[in-house]
Protein backbone atom coordinates (compact mmCIF):
# COMPACT_ATOMS: atom_id res chain seq x y z
CA UNK A 1 0.00 0.00 0.00
CA UNK A 2 2.80 2.43 0.90
CA UNK A 3 4.39 2.04 -2.53
CA UNK A 4 1.14 3.04 -4.26
CA UNK A 5 0.38 5.92 -1.90
CA UNK A 6 3.86 7.41 -2.25
CA UNK A 7 3.27 7.71 -5.98
CA UNK A 8 0.95 10.62 -5.11
CA UNK A 9 3.62 13.00 -3.78
CA UNK A 10 5.91 11.93 -6.63
CA UNK A 11 3.17 12.89 -9.09
CA UNK A 12 2.94 16.30 -7.43
CA UNK A 13 6.73 16.57 -7.64
CA UNK A 14 6.51 15.84 -11.36
CA UNK A 15 3.80 18.50 -11.75
CA UNK A 16 5.80 21.06 -9.77
CA UNK A 17 8.84 20.26 -11.90
CA UNK A 18 6.73 20.56 -15.04
CA UNK A 19 5.59 24.04 -14.00
CA UNK A 20 9.21 24.94 -13.29
CA UNK A 21 10.15 23.74 -16.78
CA UNK A 22 7.33 25.83 -18.24
CA UNK A 23 8.61 28.90 -16.42
CA UNK A 24 12.12 28.24 -17.73
CA UNK A 25 10.72 28.06 -21.27
CA UNK A 26 8.84 31.31 -20.64
CA UNK A 27 12.20 33.02 -20.09
CA UNK A 28 13.26 31.83 -23.55
CA UNK A 29 9.97 32.40 -25.37
CA UNK A 30 7.43 34.49 -23.40
CA UNK A 31 3.79 33.41 -23.74
CA UNK A 32 1.05 36.03 -23.53
CA UNK A 33 -1.41 33.70 -21.76
CA UNK A 34 0.99 32.90 -18.89
CA UNK A 35 1.01 35.18 -15.84
CA UNK A 36 4.45 34.43 -14.41
CA UNK A 37 3.85 35.30 -10.71
CA UNK A 38 0.66 33.19 -10.60
CA UNK A 39 2.37 30.12 -12.01
CA UNK A 40 5.32 30.68 -9.71
CA UNK A 41 2.94 30.56 -6.74
CA UNK A 42 1.52 27.30 -8.09
CA UNK A 43 5.04 25.88 -8.47
CA UNK A 44 6.09 26.72 -4.91
CA UNK A 45 2.84 25.58 -3.26
CA UNK A 46 2.79 22.24 -5.05
CA UNK A 47 6.48 21.70 -4.30
CA UNK A 48 6.12 22.53 -0.60
CA UNK A 49 2.70 21.02 0.09
CA UNK A 50 2.04 18.48 -2.64
CA UNK A 51 5.53 16.95 -2.69
CA UNK A 52 7.27 17.42 0.67
CA UNK A 53 4.20 17.89 2.88
CA UNK A 54 2.32 14.97 1.34
CA UNK A 55 5.35 12.70 1.57
CA UNK A 56 6.06 13.46 5.22
CA UNK A 57 2.43 12.94 6.17
CA UNK A 58 2.36 9.54 4.47
CA UNK A 59 5.68 8.59 6.06
CA UNK A 60 4.41 9.52 9.52
CA UNK A 61 1.17 7.61 8.98
CA UNK A 62 2.69 4.50 7.42
CA UNK A 63 5.61 4.20 9.83
CA UNK A 64 3.15 3.84 12.71
CA UNK A 65 0.40 1.94 10.85
CA UNK A 66 -2.06 4.81 11.24
CA UNK A 67 -3.40 4.37 7.72
CA UNK A 68 -5.76 1.70 9.02
CA UNK A 69 -7.64 4.41 10.93
CA UNK A 70 -10.37 5.72 8.64
CA UNK A 71 -10.10 9.33 9.77
CA UNK A 72 -6.51 9.57 8.52
CA UNK A 73 -7.49 8.25 5.10
CA UNK A 74 -10.38 10.70 4.80
CA UNK A 75 -8.19 13.61 5.88
CA UNK A 76 -5.41 12.68 3.46
CA UNK A 77 -7.75 12.49 0.47
CA UNK A 78 -9.41 15.76 1.50
CA UNK A 79 -5.96 17.37 1.45
CA UNK A 80 -5.42 16.04 -2.08
CA UNK A 81 -8.62 17.75 -3.17
CA UNK A 82 -7.42 21.06 -1.74
CA UNK A 83 -4.08 20.67 -3.54
CA UNK A 84 -5.83 19.88 -6.83
CA UNK A 85 -7.88 23.04 -6.36
CA UNK A 86 -4.74 25.11 -5.71
CA UNK A 87 -3.18 23.68 -8.84
CA UNK A 88 -6.05 25.23 -10.80
CA UNK A 89 -6.70 28.41 -8.83
CA UNK A 90 -3.17 29.73 -8.45
CA UNK A 91 -2.36 29.84 -12.20
CA UNK A 92 -5.74 31.48 -12.88
CA UNK A 93 -5.95 34.06 -10.10
CA UNK A 94 -2.78 33.97 -8.01
CA UNK A 95 -3.58 34.89 -4.41
CA UNK A 96 -7.31 35.21 -5.05
CA UNK A 97 -10.21 34.30 -2.79
CA UNK A 98 -10.34 30.65 -3.92
CA UNK A 99 -6.59 30.10 -3.56
CA UNK A 100 -6.58 31.68 -0.11
CA UNK A 101 -9.59 29.63 1.00
CA UNK A 102 -8.06 26.37 -0.23
CA UNK A 103 -4.74 27.19 1.43
CA UNK A 104 -6.53 27.93 4.71
CA UNK A 105 -8.47 24.65 4.54
CA UNK A 106 -5.26 22.78 3.82
CA UNK A 107 -3.62 24.35 6.86
CA UNK A 108 -6.57 23.51 9.12
CA UNK A 109 -6.43 19.90 7.90
CA UNK A 110 -2.76 19.72 8.90
CA UNK A 111 -3.58 21.17 12.31
CA UNK A 112 -6.16 18.42 12.75
CA UNK A 113 -3.64 15.80 11.66
CA UNK A 114 -1.14 17.15 14.21
CA UNK A 115 -3.64 16.84 17.05
CA UNK A 116 -4.57 13.27 16.08
CA UNK A 117 -0.94 12.27 15.67
CA UNK A 118 0.04 13.52 19.12
CA UNK A 119 -2.93 11.76 20.72
CA UNK A 120 -2.36 8.42 18.96
CA UNK A 121 1.40 8.33 19.59
CA UNK A 122 1.58 9.73 23.10
CA UNK A 123 2.93 6.39 24.39
CA UNK A 124 5.88 6.28 21.96
CA UNK A 125 7.93 9.12 23.40
CA UNK A 126 11.12 7.02 23.56
CA UNK A 127 11.54 6.69 19.79
CA UNK A 128 13.93 9.22 18.25
CA UNK A 129 12.11 9.14 14.91
CA UNK A 130 8.72 9.79 16.53
CA UNK A 131 10.21 12.63 18.56
CA UNK A 132 11.49 14.30 15.38
CA UNK A 133 8.16 13.87 13.60
CA UNK A 134 6.30 15.51 16.48
CA UNK A 135 8.68 18.47 16.58
CA UNK A 136 8.34 18.87 12.82
CA UNK A 137 4.56 19.08 13.15
CA UNK A 138 4.81 21.69 15.91
CA UNK A 139 7.07 23.74 13.66
CA UNK A 140 4.59 23.37 10.79
CA UNK A 141 1.89 24.84 13.02
CA UNK A 142 4.21 27.71 13.97
CA UNK A 143 5.10 28.36 10.30
CA UNK A 144 1.46 28.23 9.20
CA UNK A 145 0.64 31.36 11.19
CA UNK A 146 2.67 33.37 8.65
CA UNK A 147 0.19 33.19 5.74
CA UNK A 148 -2.66 34.37 7.96
CA UNK A 149 -0.59 37.43 8.87
CA UNK A 150 0.17 37.96 5.19
CA UNK A 151 -3.54 38.01 4.40
CA UNK A 152 -4.23 40.50 7.16
CA UNK A 153 -1.45 42.82 6.02
CA UNK A 154 -2.56 42.64 2.40
CA UNK A 155 -6.19 43.41 3.28
CA UNK A 156 -4.99 46.47 5.21
CA UNK A 157 -3.08 47.85 2.25
CA UNK A 158 0.45 47.12 3.48
CA UNK A 159 1.18 44.25 1.13
CA UNK A 160 4.56 45.64 0.08
CA UNK A 161 5.83 46.84 3.45
CA UNK A 162 8.74 45.40 5.43
CA UNK A 163 6.25 43.75 7.75
CA UNK A 164 4.75 41.84 4.82
CA UNK A 165 8.15 40.44 3.87
CA UNK A 166 8.94 39.69 7.52
CA UNK A 167 5.80 37.52 7.66
CA UNK A 168 6.69 35.85 4.34
CA UNK A 169 10.23 35.06 5.50
CA UNK A 170 8.81 33.82 8.82
CA UNK A 171 6.70 31.26 6.96
CA UNK A 172 9.53 30.14 4.69
CA UNK A 173 12.07 30.00 7.54
CA UNK A 174 10.01 27.79 9.84
CA UNK A 175 9.02 25.60 6.90
CA UNK A 176 12.41 24.75 5.44
CA UNK A 177 14.53 25.15 8.56
CA UNK A 178 11.91 23.61 10.82
CA UNK A 179 9.18 21.40 9.39
CA UNK A 180 11.24 20.08 6.46
CA UNK A 181 14.53 19.54 8.30
CA UNK A 182 12.95 17.77 11.26
CA UNK A 183 10.90 15.74 8.80
CA UNK A 184 13.96 14.34 7.02
CA UNK A 185 15.64 13.74 10.38
CA UNK A 186 12.63 11.58 11.20
CA UNK A 187 13.18 9.62 7.99
CA UNK A 188 16.87 9.10 8.78
CA UNK A 189 16.37 7.85 12.31
CA UNK A 190 13.42 5.73 11.22
CA UNK A 191 15.77 3.96 8.81
CA UNK A 192 18.24 3.30 11.61
CA UNK A 193 15.45 1.94 13.81
CA UNK A 194 13.94 -0.22 11.07
CA UNK A 195 17.36 -1.69 10.25
CA UNK A 196 18.00 -2.52 13.88
CA UNK A 197 21.02 -0.22 14.15
CA UNK A 198 22.04 0.34 17.77
CA UNK A 199 22.36 4.05 18.52
CA UNK A 200 21.99 6.37 21.47
CA UNK A 201 18.45 7.76 21.30
CA UNK A 202 19.22 10.43 23.91
CA UNK A 203 22.14 11.74 21.84
CA UNK A 204 19.97 11.66 18.72
CA UNK A 205 17.32 13.81 20.40
CA UNK A 206 20.00 16.13 21.75
CA UNK A 207 20.95 16.98 18.17
CA UNK A 208 17.33 17.86 17.52
CA UNK A 209 17.23 20.08 20.59
CA UNK A 210 20.25 21.99 19.30
CA UNK A 211 18.51 22.39 15.94
CA UNK A 212 15.31 23.51 17.62
CA UNK A 213 17.10 26.13 19.72
CA UNK A 214 18.92 27.42 16.63
CA UNK A 215 15.78 27.98 14.57
CA UNK A 216 14.35 30.89 16.53
CA UNK A 217 17.38 33.22 16.58
CA UNK A 218 18.19 32.24 12.98
CA UNK A 219 14.93 33.83 11.86
CA UNK A 220 16.57 37.22 12.33
CA UNK A 221 18.95 36.37 9.49
CA UNK A 222 15.90 36.60 7.22
CA UNK A 223 15.22 40.21 8.14
CA UNK A 224 18.68 41.75 8.60
CA UNK A 225 18.52 43.19 5.08
CA UNK A 226 15.97 45.67 6.50
CA UNK A 227 18.78 46.91 8.77
CA UNK A 228 16.95 46.60 12.11
CA UNK A 229 20.24 46.89 14.00
CA UNK A 230 23.52 45.01 14.40
CA UNK A 231 22.14 43.18 17.46
CA UNK A 232 19.84 41.19 15.16
CA UNK A 233 22.81 40.16 13.02
CA UNK A 234 24.61 38.89 16.11
CA UNK A 235 21.56 36.98 17.36
CA UNK A 236 21.06 35.38 13.93
CA UNK A 237 24.73 34.45 13.68
CA UNK A 238 24.56 32.80 17.10
CA UNK A 239 21.64 30.68 15.92
CA UNK A 240 23.60 29.67 12.83
CA UNK A 241 26.55 28.57 14.96
CA UNK A 242 24.26 26.40 17.09
CA UNK A 243 22.88 24.82 13.92
CA UNK A 244 26.41 24.13 12.71
CA UNK A 245 27.22 22.35 15.99
CA UNK A 246 24.07 20.23 15.60
CA UNK A 247 24.97 19.34 12.03
CA UNK A 248 28.51 18.27 12.97
CA UNK A 249 27.08 16.06 15.70
CA UNK A 250 24.58 14.59 13.27
CA UNK A 251 27.31 13.67 10.79
CA UNK A 252 28.73 11.29 13.39
CA UNK A 253 25.44 9.37 13.28
CA UNK A 254 25.72 8.88 9.52
CA UNK A 255 28.78 6.71 10.17
CA UNK A 256 26.66 4.19 12.07
CA UNK A 257 25.40 2.55 8.90
CA UNK A 258 26.23 2.39 5.22
CA UNK A 259 22.99 2.50 3.30
CA UNK A 260 22.90 -0.13 0.61
CA UNK A 261 22.09 1.95 -2.45
CA UNK A 262 21.52 5.57 -1.48
CA UNK A 263 24.79 6.62 0.17
CA UNK A 264 25.57 9.19 -2.54
CA UNK A 265 22.24 10.97 -2.12
CA UNK A 266 22.59 11.08 1.66
CA UNK A 267 26.09 12.50 1.27
CA UNK A 268 24.94 15.13 -1.23
CA UNK A 269 22.03 16.14 1.00
CA UNK A 270 24.36 16.52 4.01
CA UNK A 271 26.77 18.56 1.88
CA UNK A 272 23.89 20.81 0.82
CA UNK A 273 22.85 21.14 4.46
CA UNK A 274 26.40 22.19 5.30
CA UNK A 275 26.42 24.76 2.49
CA UNK A 276 23.05 26.05 3.63
CA UNK A 277 24.34 26.54 7.15
CA UNK A 278 27.50 28.33 5.96
CA UNK A 279 25.48 30.63 3.70
CA UNK A 280 23.18 31.49 6.57
CA UNK A 281 26.17 32.31 8.74
CA UNK A 282 27.59 34.55 6.00
CA UNK A 283 24.26 36.34 5.64
CA UNK A 284 24.79 37.74 9.15
CA UNK A 285 27.22 40.17 7.53
CA UNK A 286 25.22 43.28 6.47
CA UNK A 287 26.90 43.44 3.04
CA UNK A 288 26.05 39.80 2.26
CA UNK A 289 22.47 40.25 3.49
CA UNK A 290 22.04 43.26 1.21
CA UNK A 291 23.52 41.36 -1.73
CA UNK A 292 21.06 38.50 -1.19
CA UNK A 293 18.21 41.00 -1.13
CA UNK A 294 19.23 42.72 -4.35
CA UNK A 295 20.25 39.66 -6.42
CA UNK A 296 17.21 37.45 -6.88
CA UNK A 297 19.06 34.48 -8.47
CA UNK A 298 21.02 34.04 -5.23
CA UNK A 299 17.76 33.64 -3.30
CA UNK A 300 16.42 31.15 -5.86
CA UNK A 301 19.68 29.19 -5.79
CA UNK A 302 19.55 29.08 -1.99
CA UNK A 303 15.94 27.86 -1.92
CA UNK A 304 16.75 25.13 -4.46
CA UNK A 305 19.79 24.16 -2.38
CA UNK A 306 17.49 23.56 0.58
CA UNK A 307 14.32 22.22 -1.05
CA UNK A 308 15.98 20.03 -3.69
CA UNK A 309 19.51 19.38 -2.45
CA UNK A 310 18.87 18.93 1.26
CA UNK A 311 15.24 17.88 1.58
CA UNK A 312 14.20 16.19 -1.68
CA UNK A 313 17.41 14.18 -2.04
CA UNK A 314 17.00 12.93 1.55
CA UNK A 315 13.42 11.86 0.83
CA UNK A 316 14.42 10.05 -2.35
CA UNK A 317 17.31 8.34 -0.53
CA UNK A 318 14.79 7.05 2.03
CA UNK A 319 12.58 5.74 -0.80
CA UNK A 320 15.54 3.97 -2.39
CA UNK A 321 16.34 2.26 0.89
CA UNK A 322 12.71 1.13 1.08
CA UNK A 323 12.85 -0.16 -2.49
CA UNK A 324 9.95 1.95 -3.73
CA UNK A 325 11.56 4.09 -6.43
CA UNK A 326 11.29 1.91 -9.53
CA UNK A 327 13.86 -0.21 -11.32
CA UNK A 328 15.44 2.78 -13.09
CA UNK A 329 16.34 4.59 -9.87
CA UNK A 330 20.10 4.63 -10.59
CA UNK A 331 19.56 6.42 -13.92
CA UNK A 332 17.06 8.73 -12.22
CA UNK A 333 19.55 9.65 -9.49
CA UNK A 334 22.21 10.44 -12.10
CA UNK A 335 19.84 12.74 -14.00
CA UNK A 336 18.75 14.47 -10.78
CA UNK A 337 22.31 15.09 -9.65
CA UNK A 338 23.48 16.41 -13.02
CA UNK A 339 20.36 18.53 -13.46
CA UNK A 340 20.57 19.95 -9.94
CA UNK A 341 24.28 20.78 -10.04
CA UNK A 342 24.13 22.35 -13.50
CA UNK A 343 21.08 24.44 -12.57
CA UNK A 344 22.73 25.70 -9.37
CA UNK A 345 25.85 26.70 -11.32
CA UNK A 346 23.75 28.48 -13.96
CA UNK A 347 21.65 30.29 -11.34
CA UNK A 348 24.72 31.54 -9.49
CA UNK A 349 26.33 32.53 -12.80
CA UNK A 350 23.26 34.58 -13.71
CA UNK A 351 23.54 36.27 -10.33
CA UNK A 352 27.15 37.32 -10.67
CA UNK A 353 26.71 38.04 -14.42
CA UNK A 354 29.83 36.31 -15.70
CA UNK A 355 30.96 38.03 -18.92
CA UNK A 356 31.47 34.70 -20.67
CA UNK A 357 27.93 33.54 -19.97
CA UNK A 358 25.32 35.32 -22.05
CA UNK A 359 21.79 35.60 -20.70
CA UNK A 360 20.46 33.34 -23.48
CA UNK A 361 23.09 30.70 -22.79
CA UNK A 362 22.24 30.64 -19.07
CA UNK A 363 18.51 30.34 -19.76
CA UNK A 364 19.13 27.43 -22.15
CA UNK A 365 21.25 25.66 -19.52
CA UNK A 366 18.55 26.24 -16.92
CA UNK A 367 15.89 24.84 -19.25
CA UNK A 368 17.93 21.73 -20.07
CA UNK A 369 18.76 21.25 -16.39
CA UNK A 370 15.05 21.41 -15.52
CA UNK A 371 14.34 18.92 -18.31
CA UNK A 372 16.84 16.46 -16.80
CA UNK A 373 15.18 16.85 -13.41
CA UNK A 374 11.77 16.16 -14.96
CA UNK A 375 12.97 13.02 -16.73
CA UNK A 376 14.65 11.81 -13.54
CA UNK A 377 11.46 12.29 -11.53
CA UNK A 378 9.47 10.52 -14.23
CA UNK A 379 11.71 7.46 -13.99
CA UNK A 380 10.78 7.08 -10.32
CA UNK A 381 7.14 6.70 -11.35
CA UNK A 382 7.81 3.71 -13.60
CA UNK A 383 6.93 0.22 -12.27
CA UNK A 384 8.77 -0.70 -9.07
CA UNK A 385 11.25 -3.38 -8.21
CA UNK A 386 11.56 -5.90 -5.43
CA UNK A 387 11.67 -4.33 -2.00
CA UNK A 388 15.04 -3.93 -0.34
CA UNK A 389 15.52 -5.39 3.12
CA UNK A 390 14.74 -3.02 6.03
Amino acid sequence: MLEKLLKIPFVFLLIAGGIGLLLRWYMLAPMSWLTYPNWLHAHSHIMFLGWIGNFLMLAYISNQSLWQKKRYRILFYAIQCSLAGMLISFPLQGYGIISILLSALHTVAWWLFTVWYFIDLKKLAGSASIWYSKISLVLFVIASLGPFVLGTLTSNGVGHSNWYYFALYYYLHFQYNGFFIFGIMHLFFHLLESKGVDFNSIQAKRIGKFLLVSIFPMYFLSIVSAKPGIAYNIIGFSGGMIQLVALLRFISFTKLTKFSTSTILWNVSILCFMLKTILQLLSAAPQIAQLALEVRPFVIGYLHLVVIGTVSFSIIAWCIEKGITGKYYSQAVLLLLVGFISSEIAIIASGIALPIASSLFIQVVLFLSSLMLIIGIGLFLLPGKKKLPG
